[in-house]
Parts: structure tokens; C-alpha cells; sequence
């Protein structure tokens, strides 16, 4: 049985998300290199950084694997979509709902998460420019280790040793996915001292982009926390130019 193709369904699956996320990949990965081509280890996004280093103790090709990973993972999303939608077309008009919709989630991730404490994640003495980068890594690789890779993981290691329901297991997926993320942002160095109150913070916040997630599919949400991060961003140099 075909699902109905209509935005809500289509918007939020692998293929559109992979459609909707390869212009911030690209981009991201060429403000990297040019931009801080002296800083590649310290600037690249915290999630980032860590697969590349698991990676690269395989050696130049373990490197390389994200970019091959993508590439494939397109491929096996593009054939999935053929085989199960018969379609492989991409409507222009989903993607700038898309694009709209996941501006809107930002401003409605920040407008909650400023009532919480005002513990921002970015160090202060770094350019405009790199926090740029920075947000844009953060939209798409935390988002695709913490909510696409350790969600699934989860939702499948419930369901196989304890026969959950898939309701019970995609929220305690959903927990122990954020209690991770937050956990993540006090490894490494520009980090922060672990504080229950900051720790709990950003819980929150890896909870409702987990349910984002969930919802909405990776691409949405990717797009999501870009934004959210940009919105920081902003207040963070208006704050230091005034």
C-alpha cells in the first residue's frame, strides 16, 4: 500500500531529507576549507570532529568515508524511494515549505528554550564567521548521529530485548538520545563545566529536536537547529557590539 503523497508525508521522508540537507553539506564543508583552512581539527563541528577522528584511525580512506557513506546512503534512499513511491521527482514547492518550515521551528525551538536559563552553548573570542560554521556543522551532523543514528539504534535495540510497543520504545529512544547530547557538549576542549542545570538544559532541548525529529524527518530538523543556532548567533554579536 502507497502512502498518500502529500507534503506531511513526503517532507518528512529519507529521500526528501536527503534532497533538502545536500546544499548545507556542501556548504558547510566549503566555508570549512576556505574559510578556516588553518583550523580544520579545531573548527569542525563537536560531532563531526569525533567521527572523523574514529574514521581516521582506519587511515586516509576511513577519512573519506562520510562523504563516500553520503553518497551511498543517497543512492540507497533514491532506489528505496523508486521501489516503495514509485516516484523519484522532486517538487521545488516542498522544498521551499520545507525551507519555511524549518525557519519556523528555529524561532520556535529558540522562543522556548530562552525561558529556560541563558546558558548559550557558542565560546565567546571566536569570529562571526566560524560561529557560522559552527552552527550550520551543529544542524546537521549532531542532528544526524544524535537523532537519525542513536534514535534508530535505540527504537531497535527495545524493541528486540525488551518487545516494547513502538510508542513506549521511540520515547525512551527519544530520552536516551538527548540525555546523550547533552552529555556530548562537555566533552573536549571550548566546553563548558558539567552543571546539572546546563546539563538538564540542553536535555530539553535534544527532547523536543528528538521529537522534531520523530515528526518531522532529519531534513526539517537539520534545518531546525541551523536556525535556532543562528538566532544565538545574532544576540551573541549584537550583545558585543552594544
Amino acid at each position: 500500500m502507497i502512502e498518500e503523497r502529500t507534503y506531511w508525508s513526503l517532507s518528512r521522508s529519507p529521500f526528501y531529507s536527503f534532497v533538502f540537507t545536500i546544499p548545507l553539506f556542501a556548504l558547510y564543508e566549503v566555508m570549512v576549507l576556505f574559510l578556516s583552512r588553518d583550523q580544520l581539527h579545531t573548527l569542525r563541528n563537536g560531532a563531526d570532529a569525533l567521527i572523523r577522528q574514529l574514521l581516521g584511525m582506519f587511515g586516509i580512506w576511513g577519512i573519506h568515508v562520510l562523504s563516500i557513506a553520503f553518497v551511498l546512503g543517497f543512492i540507497s534512499v533514491f532506489l528505496w524511494q523508486k521501489k516503495n513511491w514509485r516516484m523519484t521527482s522532486v517538487r521545488g514547492d516542498y522544498l521551499i515549505k520545507m525551507l519555511a518550515e524549518g525557519t519556523c521551528w528555529g524561532f520556535v525551538l529558540y522562543m522556548i528554550l530562552k525561558f529556560a536559563p541563558t546558558l548559550l552553548m557558542f565560546p565567546s573570542g571566536r569570529v562571526l564567521s566560524q560561529q557560522v560554521i559552527l552552527a550550520i556543522g551543529a544542524g546537521l551532523y549532531e542532528e544526524f548521529v544524535f537523532r537519525v543514528v542513536m534514535i534508530n539504534i535505540a527504537t531497535i535495540i527495545l524493541r528486540i530485548v525488551f518487545l516494547w510497543h513502538k510508542s513506549w520504545r521511540t520515547l525512551v529512544a527519544i530520552l536516551i538520545s538527548a540525555g546523550l547530547f547533552s552529555l556530548f557538549h562537555f566533552v573536549g576542549s571550548f566546553t563548558d563545566s558539567f552543571s546539572m542545570p546546563l546539563f538538564l538544559y540542553r536535555a530539553f532541548g535534544g527532547i523536543l529536536l528528538g521529537t522534531l525529529y520523530v515528526t518531522r524527518g532529519f531534513g526539517i530538523t537539520a534545518y531546525a537547529h541551523m536556525v535556532y543556532d543562528f538566532v544565538v548567533v545574532f544576540f551573541i554579536t549584537t550583545a558585543e557590539i552594544s
